[in-house]
């Protein structure tokens, strides 16, 4: 069973802010989970010359956050307990930090890719560094949809989920299930194969031993109502065209924590389908083993 308590949803006061608060106190609403709004302020000193004005910068700085801080939690709903943290430091490093302290069971933020690279930069280092589920969102222009966890929507809501069909998938496959369980949502799982062998045409043979492997992962009690889907071509393009085509309001997927040097050498799935997806991914924390 789905197990948040805690959601923590670090808010950069952009133009997608709103959205992102939302979502989490819809998800807060329908897991019983507390809300922790996080700011972090990355400030660079002046020098000892001016120090003076860096202080009363400072201060100005401080109180501004702290009433956008009160506008976001002016969003939550009545009910959902929501406590506030500013602070100040590298941005990666102090979202992976109030994780840790707060022991965040999701960690909820937006990615920007049109920003800065250190801006842009910080949704792979939380998924690089830290081992909490990761529910990445995309700036609205991007996503048409959003994800309704509290009420129910009124069409049924399609979430993918992707597998390689080894026990890396497991917990993401697992949250799908849960999620299939809880709410008014219509679950796909996905499984994408190599291009067909040139001039064999399609191998019936390895979709059909994937399409039984994915149906041996379905409990009896959901087999109705889930639908499997068996891809060629690249897995990152796969998913993100399937998602398309279903409308889907959230991918599910596996993420491990890399080591730095490993991501150099190896193709990174994970972050090729935030690149293409136009819905939120869902990033579930499998194993640190390479």
């Amino acid at each position: 069973m789905i197990a948040l308590k805690t959601i923590h949803c670090p808010v950069d006061f952009s133009p997608a802010t709103p959205r992102q608060v939302d979502l989490a106190a819809d998800l807060c609403r329908a897991f019983g989970a507390r809300l922790v709004l996080h700011h972090n302020r990355q400030l660079l000193g002046l020098g000892p010359s001016v120090g003076w004005m860096w202080h009363a910068d400072h201060r100005e700085a401080q109180a501004a956050a702290e009433a956008k801080l009160r506008d976001c939690m002016s969003r939550v709903p009545e009910g959902v307990p929501v406590d506030v943290l500013l602070t100040d430091g590298p941005t990666s490093r102090m979202m992976l930090a109030v994780g840790e302290a707060v022991k965040a069971d999701l960690v909820l933020l937006t990615a920007h890719e049109t920003m800065s690279d250190e801006h842009a930069s910080i949704t792979g280092r939380v998924l690089d560094q830290g081992d909490r589920a990761v529910l990445v969102l995309h700036e609205p222009a991007v996503e048409p949809r959003t994800p309704r966890f509290a009420t129910r929507p009124d069409e049924p809501q399609a979430v993918l989920a992707s597998t390689d069909l080894t026990a890396r998938s497991g917990p993401a496959i697992d949250l799908g299930i849960d999620l299939a369980r809880a709410l008014a949502i219509e679950l796909h799982l996905i499984h994408v194969l190599p291009d067909a062998r040139r001039g064999g045409g399609r191998d019936r043979a390895a979709e059909d031993e994937a399409r039984r492997q994915m149906r041996a992962l379905v409990p009896d009690d959901l087999a109705a109502r889930v639908t499997l889907h068996v891809e060629r071509g690249g897995p990152a393009e796969g998913i993100a065209r399937v998602a398309d085509r279903l409308s889907a309001v959230c991918i599910v997927m596996g993420e491990r924590p890399k080591h730095p040097l490993r991501r150099w050498f190896s193709r990174d799935t994970s972050r090729a389908v935030l690149h293409r997806a136009r819905c939120p991914v869902w990033y579930v924390p499998t194993t640190r083993a390479s």
